[in-house]
């Protein structure tokens, strides 16, 4: 910015010149300013739509996840529930029902439990250039909790199930399941893990879902 200093010796003109000259600075600031702000605003918009674009792609992901899970905990549900029937029947011995389970289920007692990749990269460059400090307070609150939901969720969404699940002896059954000597109690003990392994991952994604729901502008 440059300027001249007054020249005039009368006092008048000096306040003349003088109060032009502290307009024109401070003219020069609001203009800068304005256009600092216009830019910071910018800036933060578009952080805003990558975020909210970033959100949606996650619950897309949390969609094809639960359903994954809820599906897997239906069919071995529908086993679970055959053999049980059978068991209280009591019309076959032990080996010629695990036949029967076994031929007519065959390949279906894997455990394939589904976690969700939630991303967080726009979330993280906003945070990194300081967009998200240009964002007004209520926006960023929301930003902020859900992403804090989301590290939390997916770090309970595996160990949450896992607590539900004795992996040895799930391997053990299987493998004598696959040898024809596992007796059915074992197997529906074994199922019954599963099914509630996959209802307890759901569980956290389905909370997490629902947050993620009310993140999305068109939820406001």
């Amino acid at each position: 910015m440059h300027f001249e200093v007054p020249k005039s010796k009368h006092l008048k003109e000096f306040a003349g010149e003088y109060l032009m000259i502290v307009i024109s600075i401070l003219t020069a600031l609001a203009l800068e300013h304005g256009a600092q702000s216009l830019h910071h605003h910018t800036l933060a918009q578009q952080a805003s739509q990558k975020i909210d674009a970033e959100i949606r792609a996650n619950t897309e992901e949390l969609d094809k996840v639960i359903k994954h899970n809820d599906q897997r905990a239906e069919e071995l549900l529908v086993i679970q529930k055959a053999l049980l029937a059978d068991i209280k029947a009591g019309t076959m011995d032990d080996e010629t029902l695990m036949k029967h389970i076994v031929d007519k289920y065959d390949g279906a007692f894997s455990l394939s439990i589904h976690t969700p990749t939630l991303r967080r990269e726009a979330w993280e460059v906003a945070v990194a250039n300081q967009s998200v400090s240009w964002m007004n307070s209520s926006e960023l609150k929301r930003y902020s909790a859900v992403y804090a939901l989301m590290r939390d969720i997916q770090s309970l969404s595996g160990t949450g199930a896992a607590m539900f699940i004795d992996r040895p002896y799930l391997i053990n059954v299987m493998s004598n399941v696959q040898m024809g000597v596992s007796n059915p109690r074992e197997v529906y003990r074994m199922l019954n893990q599963e099914i509630t392994s996959y209802r307890s991952a759901n569980t956290n994604l389905r909370d997490l879902q629902k947050e993620l729901a009310k993140a999305t502008p068109a939820a406001h």
